[in-house]
């Protein structure tokens, strides 16, 4: 069965405090987009059939590589993707995609 991959690992974590504002540069910008994103992706790969439509919607957030497994390379991708995702979500044939906000 394929599962979620993520290219950013699990072993760096962050803490964001809501109530103020947060500057940073480079990776970690990255990582503040991350941790407060709004959106989280859920791939039920029970379901999926790593056809790529999701990926020609959002190749920023999924891809399809040459062993056939769906990656999803933003499990939370920032705000100003939620559109693509969304249209990823709708292309999906076997509805195997769902955004947890």
């Amino acid at each position: 069965m394929p599962f979620v991959r993520n290219r950013y690992g699990t072993s760096s974590t962050l803490t964001v405090d809501s109530g103020r504002s947060v500057q940073a540069s480079g990776s970690v910008a990255s990582l503040v987009a991350r941790y407060t994103a709004s959106m989280r992706v859920i791939v039920d790969f029970d379901q999926c059939e790593s056809n790529a439509l999701c990926m020609a919607a959002a190749p920023e957030v999924f891809e399809v590589r040459d062993d056939d497994f769906l990656y999803v390379l933003q499990e939370e991708p920032p705000e100003e993707l939620r559109a693509k995702v969304e249209a990823a979500a709708r292309s999906c044939p076997k509805t195997a995609i769902t955004i947890e906000d």
